[in-house]
């Protein structure tokens, strides 16, 4: 009984590792470096998100619902949607962000979130919500970066990391963002 059960769940993670390739297929091959960097946010979501999100609607979704049930149903996507968020993520860490594009951004992870809330599974819904509040540090005022660092969810990822995120900033350097950050020192303390 336990080689069937290592087979299956063998079996699971390999498609799960197909279905997160073919996820990043679609990214690398839909996103326009202009979604993010343009003048003017269009009236929906990007195209590599629109066609990610009927990916994992019409073809995912409804394939491990049928044989996988309970428990087993729940870790299965779990694991699918941490894994999609860490694409994801490694995806928009490739571009740079004007406020506009930000905005876009915005609103791709809106619909992200909406189609993540079908697998049932809060750890996600909630790691998505973090990229959301993430994505504050690209739209916010320069000199408000500081006001908003350590808030909620923010106050929990890496220093490190939030550096390398608001580096994303297409005003990065033009505003001298890197003097209005909180030091690593003082992060370390609260």
């Amino acid at each position: 009984m336990k080689r069937i059960e290592e087979k299956v769940s063998n079996e699971i993670n390999h498609s799960i590792s197909i279905i997160i390739n073919w996820i990043k297929v679609i990214l690398k091959s839909k996103q326009e470096k202009e979604d993010f960097n343009s003048l003017c946010v269009a009236q929906s979501s990007t195209r590599a998100c629109n066609e990610v999100c009927a990916f994992l609607t019409n073809s995912v979704i409804d394939t491990f619902k049928g044989p996988v049930d309970g428990d087993n149903l729940q870790h299965v996507m779990m694991e699918l949607g941490v894994r999609f968020h860490g694409a994801l993520l490694d995806h928009l860490l490739q571009y740079q962000y004007s406020i506009v594009g930000a905005l876009q951004l915005i609103q791709d992870l809106h619909r992200y979130k909406q189609t993540v809330q079908h697998f049932k599974e809060p750890f996600v819904d909630e790691i998505f919500e973090g990229l959301s509040k993430l994505t504050q540090l690209l739209i916010v005022e320069p000199h408000k970066l500081r006001d908003i660092w350590d808030e909620g969810s923010l106050a929990r990822i890496e220093h490190g990391f939030l550096v390398q995120f608001v580096k994303l900033r297409v005003d990065y350097r033009k505003s001298n963002i890197q003097s209005k950050l909180p030091s690593y020192s003082a992060h370390v303390k609260q």
